[in-house]
């Protein structure tokens, strides 16, 4: 394995998306902190798992679980123990697997709300990555993600690796390592805290970095009457300039370190060009900042990551400010 790292499979049971359509609610016994609902005898009972899971680990790698159990007889904890015992089965055929192919695997399957038990999890194990697919839906809502992934995004506080279904088929025959490393950059500090990652990364896997930055038209102009504002490219060529002169000592830094190294410099809508650019890519991996908040704010990645995770297609890392880290 390229990275040399643990990995954690883990999928989670979410007992509130196993449905008992065969019990009575006047037969309950409830359970300590579910009321009624799960201890209800039924006959011919069926759980059905919504389908609602992740990986954790060091270097991690979460496919799904979705299953149900047909035909199940008895209360509606023994239908979530079976359905427990499905879960458990599946993520240890998977970890045998991957333990013939060489890594280093462990397998555990969680119960409770799944964004909640991921976070949970990697927290307990130390893990440096959670990795997880995510789905999107039909044309019309083809930029919605996966709600237990979207949470876990916005709420890890340590680095998270979307991967997209339909991105998967582009890694094949290349051991799921990337060729090319995509690092956008705002000239932030927050921004180039991902270059060490990033280039590590590279290293490892013996792929490309391509530095992004884009710079935005400057908007200027204000009527007295109605204050309107146009863009124009006064002053981009100087913005250019400078942000190439940003860029330079981190190509000179990545072949320091034995990394091919090249950097862009565009104009326009950041997230639109990042798109743009990354299709003309092989087999790219992006890793990228997104801005900490607290509180009510909590949930907000920054716009740009988001729209890049949302809009992508493609494997993105997330990596979270180190204020929201541990």
């Amino acid at each position: 394995m390229t990275l040399d790292a643990e990995v954690a499979l883990v999928t989670v049971v979410d007992p509130d998306k196993i449905e008992l359509p065969n019990s009575t609610a006047e037969h309950g016994h409830p359970i300590p902190g579910r009321p009624g609902r799960y201890d209800r005898p039924g006959i011919e009972t069926t759980g059905t798992l919504a389908g609602a899971s992740g990986m954790t680990g060091g270097v991690t790698v979460s496919p799904g679980y979705g299953g149900g159990v047909q035909h199940a007889p008895g209360f509606g904890t023994q239908v979530i123990d079976q359905v427990m015992q499905q879960a458990s089965a599946y993520v240890e055929r998977e970890a045998e697997q991957m333990n013939a192919a060489g890594v280093k695997v462990t397998s555990k399957a969680l119960t409770g709300d799944p964004a909640e038990e991921i976070i949970r999890y990697a927290k307990e194990i130390g893990a440096d990555l959670i990795a997880m697919a995510t789905h999107r839906g039909s044309a019309i809502a083809r930029g919605v993600l996966g709600s237990v992934t979207d949470r876990v995004l916005r709420s890890a506080g340590i680095p998270v690796m979307a991967v997209h279904p339909e991105s998967l088929s582009a890694f094949s025959g290349s051991q799921g390592q990337p060729e090319t490393i995509v690092v956008p950059l705002d000239g932030s500090e927050r921004s180039a805290g991902v270059v060490d990652l990033a280039l590590g990364v590279a290293k490892a896997a013996g792929a490309e970095v391509f530095f992004f930055r884009v710079v935005q038209y400057p908007y200027y102009g204000v009527t007295a009457i109605d204050a309107s504002y146009y863009h124009t490219d006064y002053g981009i060529s100087f913005q250019r300039q400078e942000a190439e002169d940003y860029l330079d000592p981190l190509i000179k830094k990545a072949k320091a370190m034995g990394v091919s190294a090249r950097s862009l410099v565009v104009t326009g809508s950041p997230a639109s060009r990042l798109l743009e650019e990354v299709k003309t890519l092989s087999r790219p991996l992006i890793i990228m900042s997104t801005r900490g908040e607290s509180g009510i704010k909590r949930w907000v990645l920054g716009s740009v990551a988001d729209k890049v995770v949302r809009s992508s297609g493609l494997p993105v890392m997330v990596i979270p400010p180190p204020a929201e880290k541990g």
